[in-house]
Formats: C-alpha cells, sequence, structure tokens
C-alpha cells in the first residue's frame, strides 16, 4: 500500500509538473507566430488611405464626441479633419515632411512642430500617435510602430494569448492570439497608454482589420475610436489634395520655440 500510495503521489507530481510547463509554454512556435505577425501586419497593402470614423473621447472629466476623416499616403503626407459629431469644424491637420500642422479654426491659430509625435503631445490630441502611425492603426499595418524583434514572451493564462516584450522604442509590448491577431498594444515614454483593438472583421483577403481601437493613458483620459469606412489606392494621393491653405489672418505658433502648450 505504501509503494502503490507512493506511485500515485509521483503521477500526480508528474502530471503537475507537466501542465505547469503547458501552460507556461502553450506555443513551441512563438518565434513562428510573431514572425507570421510581422508578415501580415507589418507592410500595409496599399500606397495610399482614406478612413472615416468616430471619436468618443475623456479628457480632465469631461466627454466629447467627433467625427473625423483620415487621408492620404500611407508614408505621408496626411490630412485629418475633425469635427464636433456632424457640426463645424474643430481641427484641420497635416503631417508632412517639414513636420504637424494644426489649425484650429475657432481659434484662428495654427500650432506647428517638427516633430509630429511631439506635436501630438502638446497639443493633448485624444489619440498619442503621428498621424503616419494613426493611419497605420486605422488601416492594420503598424510597420512604424512594433519592432522588428521581441525581447521576451509571457503567456496570458486567462485567455491563452502571447505578449511580447520590447525593450526598445514606442511601444513595449504587444499581445497577440494564437492566430497571431493583436488585441493589445501598451506604449512606452513619459505618458504611457494602453490600447485595445477589437470589433475584428476580415478584409476578404484573409486579414483581421479591427474596427474599433481605445486607449487608454496613465492619467485617466479614455478615446474610443469606431472606424465607419477604409479605402486603399495603389497610388498616391494628389498632391494639392493634401494641402492645408490656412486662410488670411491665421496666427501662427511654432511649439518648438514657445515650450509646452496643451490645447483642450
Amino acid at each position: 500500500m505504501i509503494q502503490r500510495s507512493a506511485v500515485f503521489l509521483f503521477l500526480a507530481f508528474a502530471l503537475f509538473i507537466n501542465g505547469c510547463a503547458t501552460r507556461q509554454m502553450p506555443l513551441n512556435g512563438k518565434r513562428e507566430l510573431f514572425n507570421n505577425f510581422r508578415l501580415k501586419y507589418s507592410h500595409c497593402n496599399g500606397t495610399g488611405m482614406k478612413a472615416t470614423a468616430s471619436l468618443f473621447y475623456t479628457a480632465e472629466g469631461k466627454g466629447h464626441r467627433t467625427t473625423m476623416t483620415l487621408w492620404g499616403n500611407l508614408e505621408a503626407p496626411l490630412r485629418l479633419d475633425v469635427r464636433a459629431g456632424i457640426g463645424a469644424y474643430i481641427a484641420h491637420i497635416l503631417e508632412d515632411n517639414s513636420g504637424l500642422t494644426a489649425f484650429y479654426p475657432g481659434q484662428k491659430t495654427a500650432y506647428t512642430h517638427s516633430s509630429p509625435e511631439k506635436g501630438v503631445e502638446l497639443l493633448g490630441l485624444p489619440f498619442p500617435f503621428s498621424l503616419k502611425d494613426l493611419a497605420g492603426l486605422v488601416s492594420c499595418c503598424y510597420q512604424s510602430l512594433i519592432p522588428d524583434d521581441y525581447n521576451s514572451v509571457n503567456y496570458i493564462h486567462e485567455t491563452g494569448n502571447l505578449q511580447y516584450i520590447f525593450n526598445k522604442g514606442p511601444v513595449s509590448s504587444i499581445t497577440l492570439t494564437r492566430q497571431g491577431v493583436p488585441v493589445t498594444i501598451i506604449g512606452h515614454g513619459e505618458s504611457p497608454w494602453r490600447m485595445e483593438l477589437t470589433s475584428y472583421a476580415d478584409n476578404g483577403a484573409g486579414k483581421m482589420l479591427a474596427d474599433k481601437i481605445t486607449v487608454f493613458t496613465e492619467n485617466g483620459d479614455k478615446a474610443v475610436l469606431r472606424i465607419k469606412s477604409r479605402q486603399f489606392t495603389t497610388e498616391k494621393w494628389p498632391a494639392d489634395s493634401l494641402e492645408m491653405e490656412l486662410p488670411e489672418g491665421t496666427e501662427t505658433v511654432a511649439l518648438d520655440q514657445n515650450g509646452y502648450l496643451k490645447i483642450n
């Protein structure tokens, strides 16, 4: 009886250890999964794009509902128009080789910054991304956000997903399903953020596109982007369709020179 009990205990212990190992290493092909993700999601299936979306965001406890149109070349220049629901335009934004220009009609003022990322941060825009990165997120091609390689991998027990960790770059981690679909991205930087990608639909060519993007910031702000339409082109947009002429009498503020400024 003692020997039989010892055998049972040994088998139970072995099964327990094996079960833990299985949960910790659920996917021998974690490298293959990441490589397949990069192959499918790191390149855009087009040269130009146009998307419309609704955006609801909360900042400092106040909610704001807007609509937006984003269009241009995925490698820039890009334009973004933001309206108060179906009302007046709130902002017209241009990102090109010279940086970011954001024109606010209500203030008759244009703000510029040579760094699109820094300009977005100083202006307090709901999404902490350059227009190029935002266009990539809407198009589900993350070539400028996700590094070519990862440093470590975590297995998430509750979902069976894999979280890939990056030590450098704007993104600290991306979480993929066992099918290689991105569901969570977490950002580095002075103002950390977490993004959830949901409401996926097949684009007809085997690529899943997220129709809802939610971003949470460390200070409690939240932005929910619901994509209404996407169009892709194989040719670049005409240059004149991406120009942003400022009305006569517009005041221009160079944020590079004037330091920190947040627009709400």
